[in-house]
Order: structure tokens, then C-alpha cells, then sequence
């Protein structure tokens, strides 16, 4: 009668084992080899711009480091010709604010572009502030009918309107973007 209770004791703890073991799923050693990896990522790893690089990008980049909002990446950038895409949410007396607009470099080397819905509500945060001065250039986007060909008339800041897009140049400083041109359609 002991060795019987002995075996099912015995059984029942080998099959308890068996069950926690197959039912685990093994997470918790992969979380922590990522964060193993993320630690040992060398300085250079961390952005893409590398240390001895002394351009323009980099130094405009260096100067929001910290901030929430950063200028397009420098292949992007050349794609689009322009340092930030947004969309146009409010426009106050001398200044205005938009809503990032995201482009990709998809395969096949053409760009997708995503932003938000006119009728989305954004709160303040998710806005980004765009402060110009006399000495910044506005041009407004002609198409033809084909939507092919385009081009750009010198306009002025009253010509600018709510949900427009903008292509900028330019760059952060405190999460503000101060343009030196400004392309809208």
C-alpha cells in the first residue's frame, strides 16, 4: 500500500513538471537577451549617424537631440527635397501648427506617405509648432491636369490653409521647427 502511494505521488509531481514545462513559452529568456543586447549596442549603433560624420544633418540633428521631433533621415530627405512633411491643423496670427506627416522608402524605391484624417482630434502634443520670419520663402504647388508636372508660385503665409500639406526646410530647436522654405498643395 506505501509503494503505491509512493508511485502516485511519485507520478503525480513528474506529470505536474512535465505540464508547467510544456506549457512555459520560453519569454521570459528572450526579454532578457534583448535587453542584454540593447545594453551592449555601441554608441555609434544608437543613431544612424556615425561619429565622425561633420555635416550640416548632423549638426541640426544634435541640436533637438533631445526633443520629441526630429528632421526626415538624409535619404528621405533627398527623396522629398525637404527636412519635415507635416499637415496643417491650426494656423494662428504668425505662425501655425501641423501634424507629422510619415513617409517610407518602399522596395521598389517609390514613397508612401501616411497622416492623420482631417477630422482626426489631435491634442497639442502630437502637434508641432512652425515658427517663420521674414526671411522664409512660401511656395504654393501648381499641378496640371495629368498631376505629373507640377510647379511652384512665390506665395505668402495668407495663402496657407488648414489641412494643406507642407514640405519644409529647415530645423528643430525645442520641438519648435523654424522653416527657412515652406512648399504647400
Amino acid at each position: 500500500m506505501r509503494i503505491k502511494k509512493i508511485i502516485l505521488l511519485f507520478g503525480t509531481v513528474f506529470l505536474l513538471n512535465t505540464m508547467l514545462t510544456g506549457c512555459s513559452n520560453g519569454s521570459e529568456s528572450a526579454v532578457q537577451t534583448e535587453e542584454k543586447q540593447a545594453d551592449e549596442a555601441l554608441p555609434g549603433e544608437l543613431n544612424d549617424v556615425p561619429l565622425n560624420e561633420n555635416n550640416e544633418n548632423a549638426e541640426d540633428s544634435q541640436e533637438n537631440a533631445a526633443g520629441k521631433w526630429q528632421i526626415l533621415e538624409p535619404d528621405i530627405a533627398a527623396a522629398v527635397d525637404a527636412d519635415f512633411l507635416g499637415k496643417v491643423w491650426k494656423i494662428e496670427e504668425d505662425s501655425f501648427f501641423i501634424a507629422e506627416k510619415k513617409v517610407k522608402i518602399l522596395d521598389d524605391g517609390s514613397l508612401s506617405y501616411s497622416s492623420p484624417s482631417s477630422k482626426a482630434v489631435l491634442p497639442d502634443s502630437q502637434l508641432i509648432h512652425v515658427i517663420f520670419d521674414e526671411n522664409t520663402s512660401f511656395y504654393m504647388k501648381t499641378m496640371d491636369g495629368n498631376e505629373e508636372s507640377h510647379a511652384y508660385k512665390e506665395c505668402g503665409f495668407q495663402d496657407l490653409k488648414e489641412h494643406m500639406s507642407v514640405e519644409m526646410k529647415g530645423s528643430f530647436k525645442n520641438d519648435t521647427f523654424y522653416p527657412t522654405e515652406i512648399r504647400f498643395f
